[in-house]
């Protein structure tokens, strides 16, 4: 009888001995992101023990790096299943919610894995639950739920100030909110943690790329080489910073390490091309999805990439061909993808691109509505939508949609209330269009092109000349830019053009009105100089002689 039990101990101490070396290798696999391999590990173990709910997150996480959500969706279905204590499980359905774009289904499900260890005065007790669902809220998705991951990071830190996890966790949440000063804290609180770990010396590199600081990200992904010089992810690092420095042939043998040592999948590589497009370095994203698609022209979301980065480019390079080339692909996609799988950011971008490809502005009016009907949160849109309205002469609808941006926007800059100014300029709105030129010389009391605008709107509110409004801010615009006399000469006088034609031409109206016809002759040769064949000053002067 002894001999059975001891062989029976026997026997379920190697099978925990194996489960946690498979568990180590599983967790290793996704660190270095070779994702099938890891699948393959989680996939015996969740046969092998089907009531571990953390094998069942696991083999979900390594499915959504895969781009199977489907598959994820069941996986984590399943471990609520098994083990509906484990917070983690409800953490990855509220990723894959903020990956449809659904915020407020994501929260409820982050609420429930936060629940299980919630005191009465709210106080989360379970560090591993604050870190999965912090990280849940951050990862993958274009909607990101900032202010929540970060509140649960300091809770969780206020409880524990040596977990690696929670510390990296913490750093990717501040990264996440462009804080590159609390997120490299706590990278380097984590590296003083586990020095010997090469995940937070990368994720410290990253911050020095955001920032273009690429002498100290060299330096921070060295100090990760030097623990691991197999290190998939500071490889990815390395590609991602050579592609920032235009260093394209060193970039390729980068990316091309980083897939040795990780593993060569499709996923991985659209992975890489979305690290790209969320970089800002779309047009080496795109060079990178057309190669993938020489080889694999069935993954729709190739499409979708290839469609977003165009859109990008497109933004500052007009190219109405490369328009309707993304547009052409993101509509392949809409046609193939499951409407349910169709997010706001979708419709966001089949309306820009519409708008730039030409002659489609109403529908990309109807497809940033429906954007806006699906993520109210994105508030960027109405500037979207006021773009196109003052396209199709739209003003006054363009005004409201500026309005509506204004009421719901976290943060007004200068140039809001510039475009603002415009549109209720074209709208006829002057005294209102006045005060929103005015706000911008508040905020930038420099900016030249405000006091022209402010010009136009009392101009347009004084048509008899009755007060000096109009003529002080005209006399301010071409103050400001005459200020340095070579520059102007040089590079302002030709790029200011129209705006000193209109100002000059106004002044010398003004004075000429004014029966001050010398002063009027002056700024009449004024616009004859920059454009020679202006009928109306060459008119004036002609009767002037």
């Amino acid at each position: 009888m002894k001999k059975r039990v001891l062989s029976f101990v026997c026997g379920l101490f190697v099978l925990v001995s194996a489960q946690a070396q498979n568990l180590a290798q599983g967790l290793r696999d996704i660190d270095f992101e070779k994702y099938e391999a890891s699948r393959t590990v989680f996939t015996k173990l969740v046969k092998d023990d089907a009531a571990n709910g953390d094998y069942w997150y696991y083999l979900g996480q390594t499915y959504v790096n895969l781009l199977n959500l489907d598959s994820a969706a069941i996986c984590y279905n399943q471990g609520i299943k098994v083990a509906p204590a484990n917070p983690s499980n409800y953490a990855g359905l509220g990723e894959l919610e903020l990956l449809a774009e659904n915020k407020d289904k994501a929260k409820v499900h982050f609420e429930k894995a936060l629940s299980f260890s919630k005191s009465r005065s709210g106080i989360i007790g379970d560090i591993r639950a604050l870190t999965v669902v912090a990280s849940s809220m951050v990862n993958n998705s274009s909607i990101k739920l900032l202010d929540e991951a970060e509140e649960l990071i300091k809770m969780g830190y206020e409880q524990d100030k040596k977990n690696y996890d929670l510390l990296v966790a913490g750093g990717d949440v501040y990264l996440e909110r462009n804080d590159g000063g609390n997120a490299a804290t706590f990278y380097e609180r984590a590296i003083s943690v586990d020095p010997k770990n090469p995940k937070a010396y990368t994720r410290v590199s990253g911050i020095w790329i955001r920032v273009k600081n690429y002498e100290q990200a060299q330096i921070d992904l060295n100090r990760a080489f030097e623990k691991d010089p197999n290190y998939a992810p500071a490889w990815k690092n390395q590609a991602e910073l050579y592609y920032a420095q235009r260093k394209f042939a060193q970039a390729k043998e980068a990316y091309a390490t980083y897939l040795s040592n990780s593993e060569p999948s499709i996923p991985n590589q659209i992975r890489f091309a979305r690290i790209l497009y969320l970089s800002g370095a779309y047009d080496e994203a795109l060079i990178t999805i057309d190669e993938i698609q020489k080889k694999d022209k069935e993954t729709l979301l190739l499409y979708r990439f290839r469609a977003f980065s165009i859109s990008e480019i497109v933004e500052t390079k007009a190219d109405v061909e490369l328009a309707k080339s993304g547009l052409g692909s993101l509509e392949f996609y809409f046609s193939k993808q499951e409407a349910k799988r169709i997010t706001a950011t979708d419709y966001e971008y089949l309306g820009k691109l519409q708008a730039k490809a030409g002659g489609k502005d109403s529908l990309a009016v109807l497809n940033l509505k429906k954007a806006m009907e699906l993520n109210p949160y994105n508030v960027d849109n109405y500037t979207n939508l006021a773009k196109l309205y003052n396209k199709l002469k739209q003003f006054d609808s363009a005004v409201v949609a500026y309005e509506s941006y204004m009421a719901k926007a976290k943060k007004v800059n200068a140039a809001d209330y510039f475009l603002y100014g415009k549109a209720l300029y074209y709208a006829k709105q002057y005294n209102k269009a006045d005060s929103a030129f005015t706000k911008v010389n508040e905020l930038k009391p420099d900016y030249p092109d405000a006091y022209l605008w402010r010009g136009n709107c009392n101009s347009a509110m004084d048509p008899d000349f009755e007060s000096d409004f109009a003529k002080v801010h005209y006399d301010k615009y071409i103050q400001l830019l005459t200020a340095d006399a070579e520059k102007f000469e040089t590079t302002l006088k030709a790029k200011n053009k129209s705006g000193l034609i209109n100002a000059y031409g106004y002044l010398g109206f003004y004075f000429l009105n004014k029966d001050k016809k010398v002063e009027a002759k002056e700024y009449y040769k004024k616009v004859i100089e920059l454009d020679p064949n202006n009928v109306k000053a060459k008119t004036v002067l002609s009767e002037m002689k």
